[in-house]
């Protein structure tokens, strides 16, 4: 595995990419919060983000099922991971199949029309006030996100300056 493509680092770069649509539909309702028959515009994410996870856990338990991770630390560890080997069952297509797909290309952030929220007379269903808290709260989320991963990269350049360093 790549140590810039860790796995955490994409889930993160997937939901500052849902993140930024959503400021979008927030910057769109505030925008047209007084045009007549304007529908609020919502972003969904967090759930295709979850089944991404999901999925890469299930990977990760059926590689774990199928290699020995660690050594030993006692003799009944050792024969525990003896009788898990001998055990071992090959992989079927269908799960080979599962453990080279890529589950990251089915991220896609659906931008949708409100129509729960109840509207003016005009048909126009944009609350500024929940707007604007809600473009706050988007705004906290993304920087989080991105002070999470700018620490990473730090660590990481940190590393690479330190082996240099003999």
């Amino acid at each position: 595995m790549d140590i810039l493509s860790s796995r955490t680092s994409r889930i993160n770069q997937l939901a500052l990419d849902g993140l930024q649509e959503r400021q979008r539909a927030i910057g769109a309702n505030i925008a047209n919060v007084e045009t007549p028959g304007y529908q609020r515009k919502e972003v969904a994410f967090e759930s295709q983000l979850s089944e991404i996870i999901n999925r890469e856990d299930l990977k990760d338990f059926i590689k774990g099922q199928n290699s020995i991770k660690q050594k030993p630390a006692t003799y009944d560890d050792f024969m525990q991971m003896q009788e898990l080997q001998n055990n071992k069952r090959p992989l079927t297509m269908q799960e080979k199949r599962f453990l080279i797909s890529n589950s990251y290309n089915q991220y896609d952030p659906q931008v949708m029309d409100d129509i729960f929220s109840e509207g003016t007379l005009d048909g126009n269903n944009v609350e500024l006030e929940k707007e604007m808290t809600d473009l706050s709260k988007n705004g906290i989320k993304y920087m989080t996100i991105s002070k999470l991963e700018q620490k990473y990269f730090t660590g990481i350049a940190e590393i690479i300056r330190g082996s240099g360093q003999q």
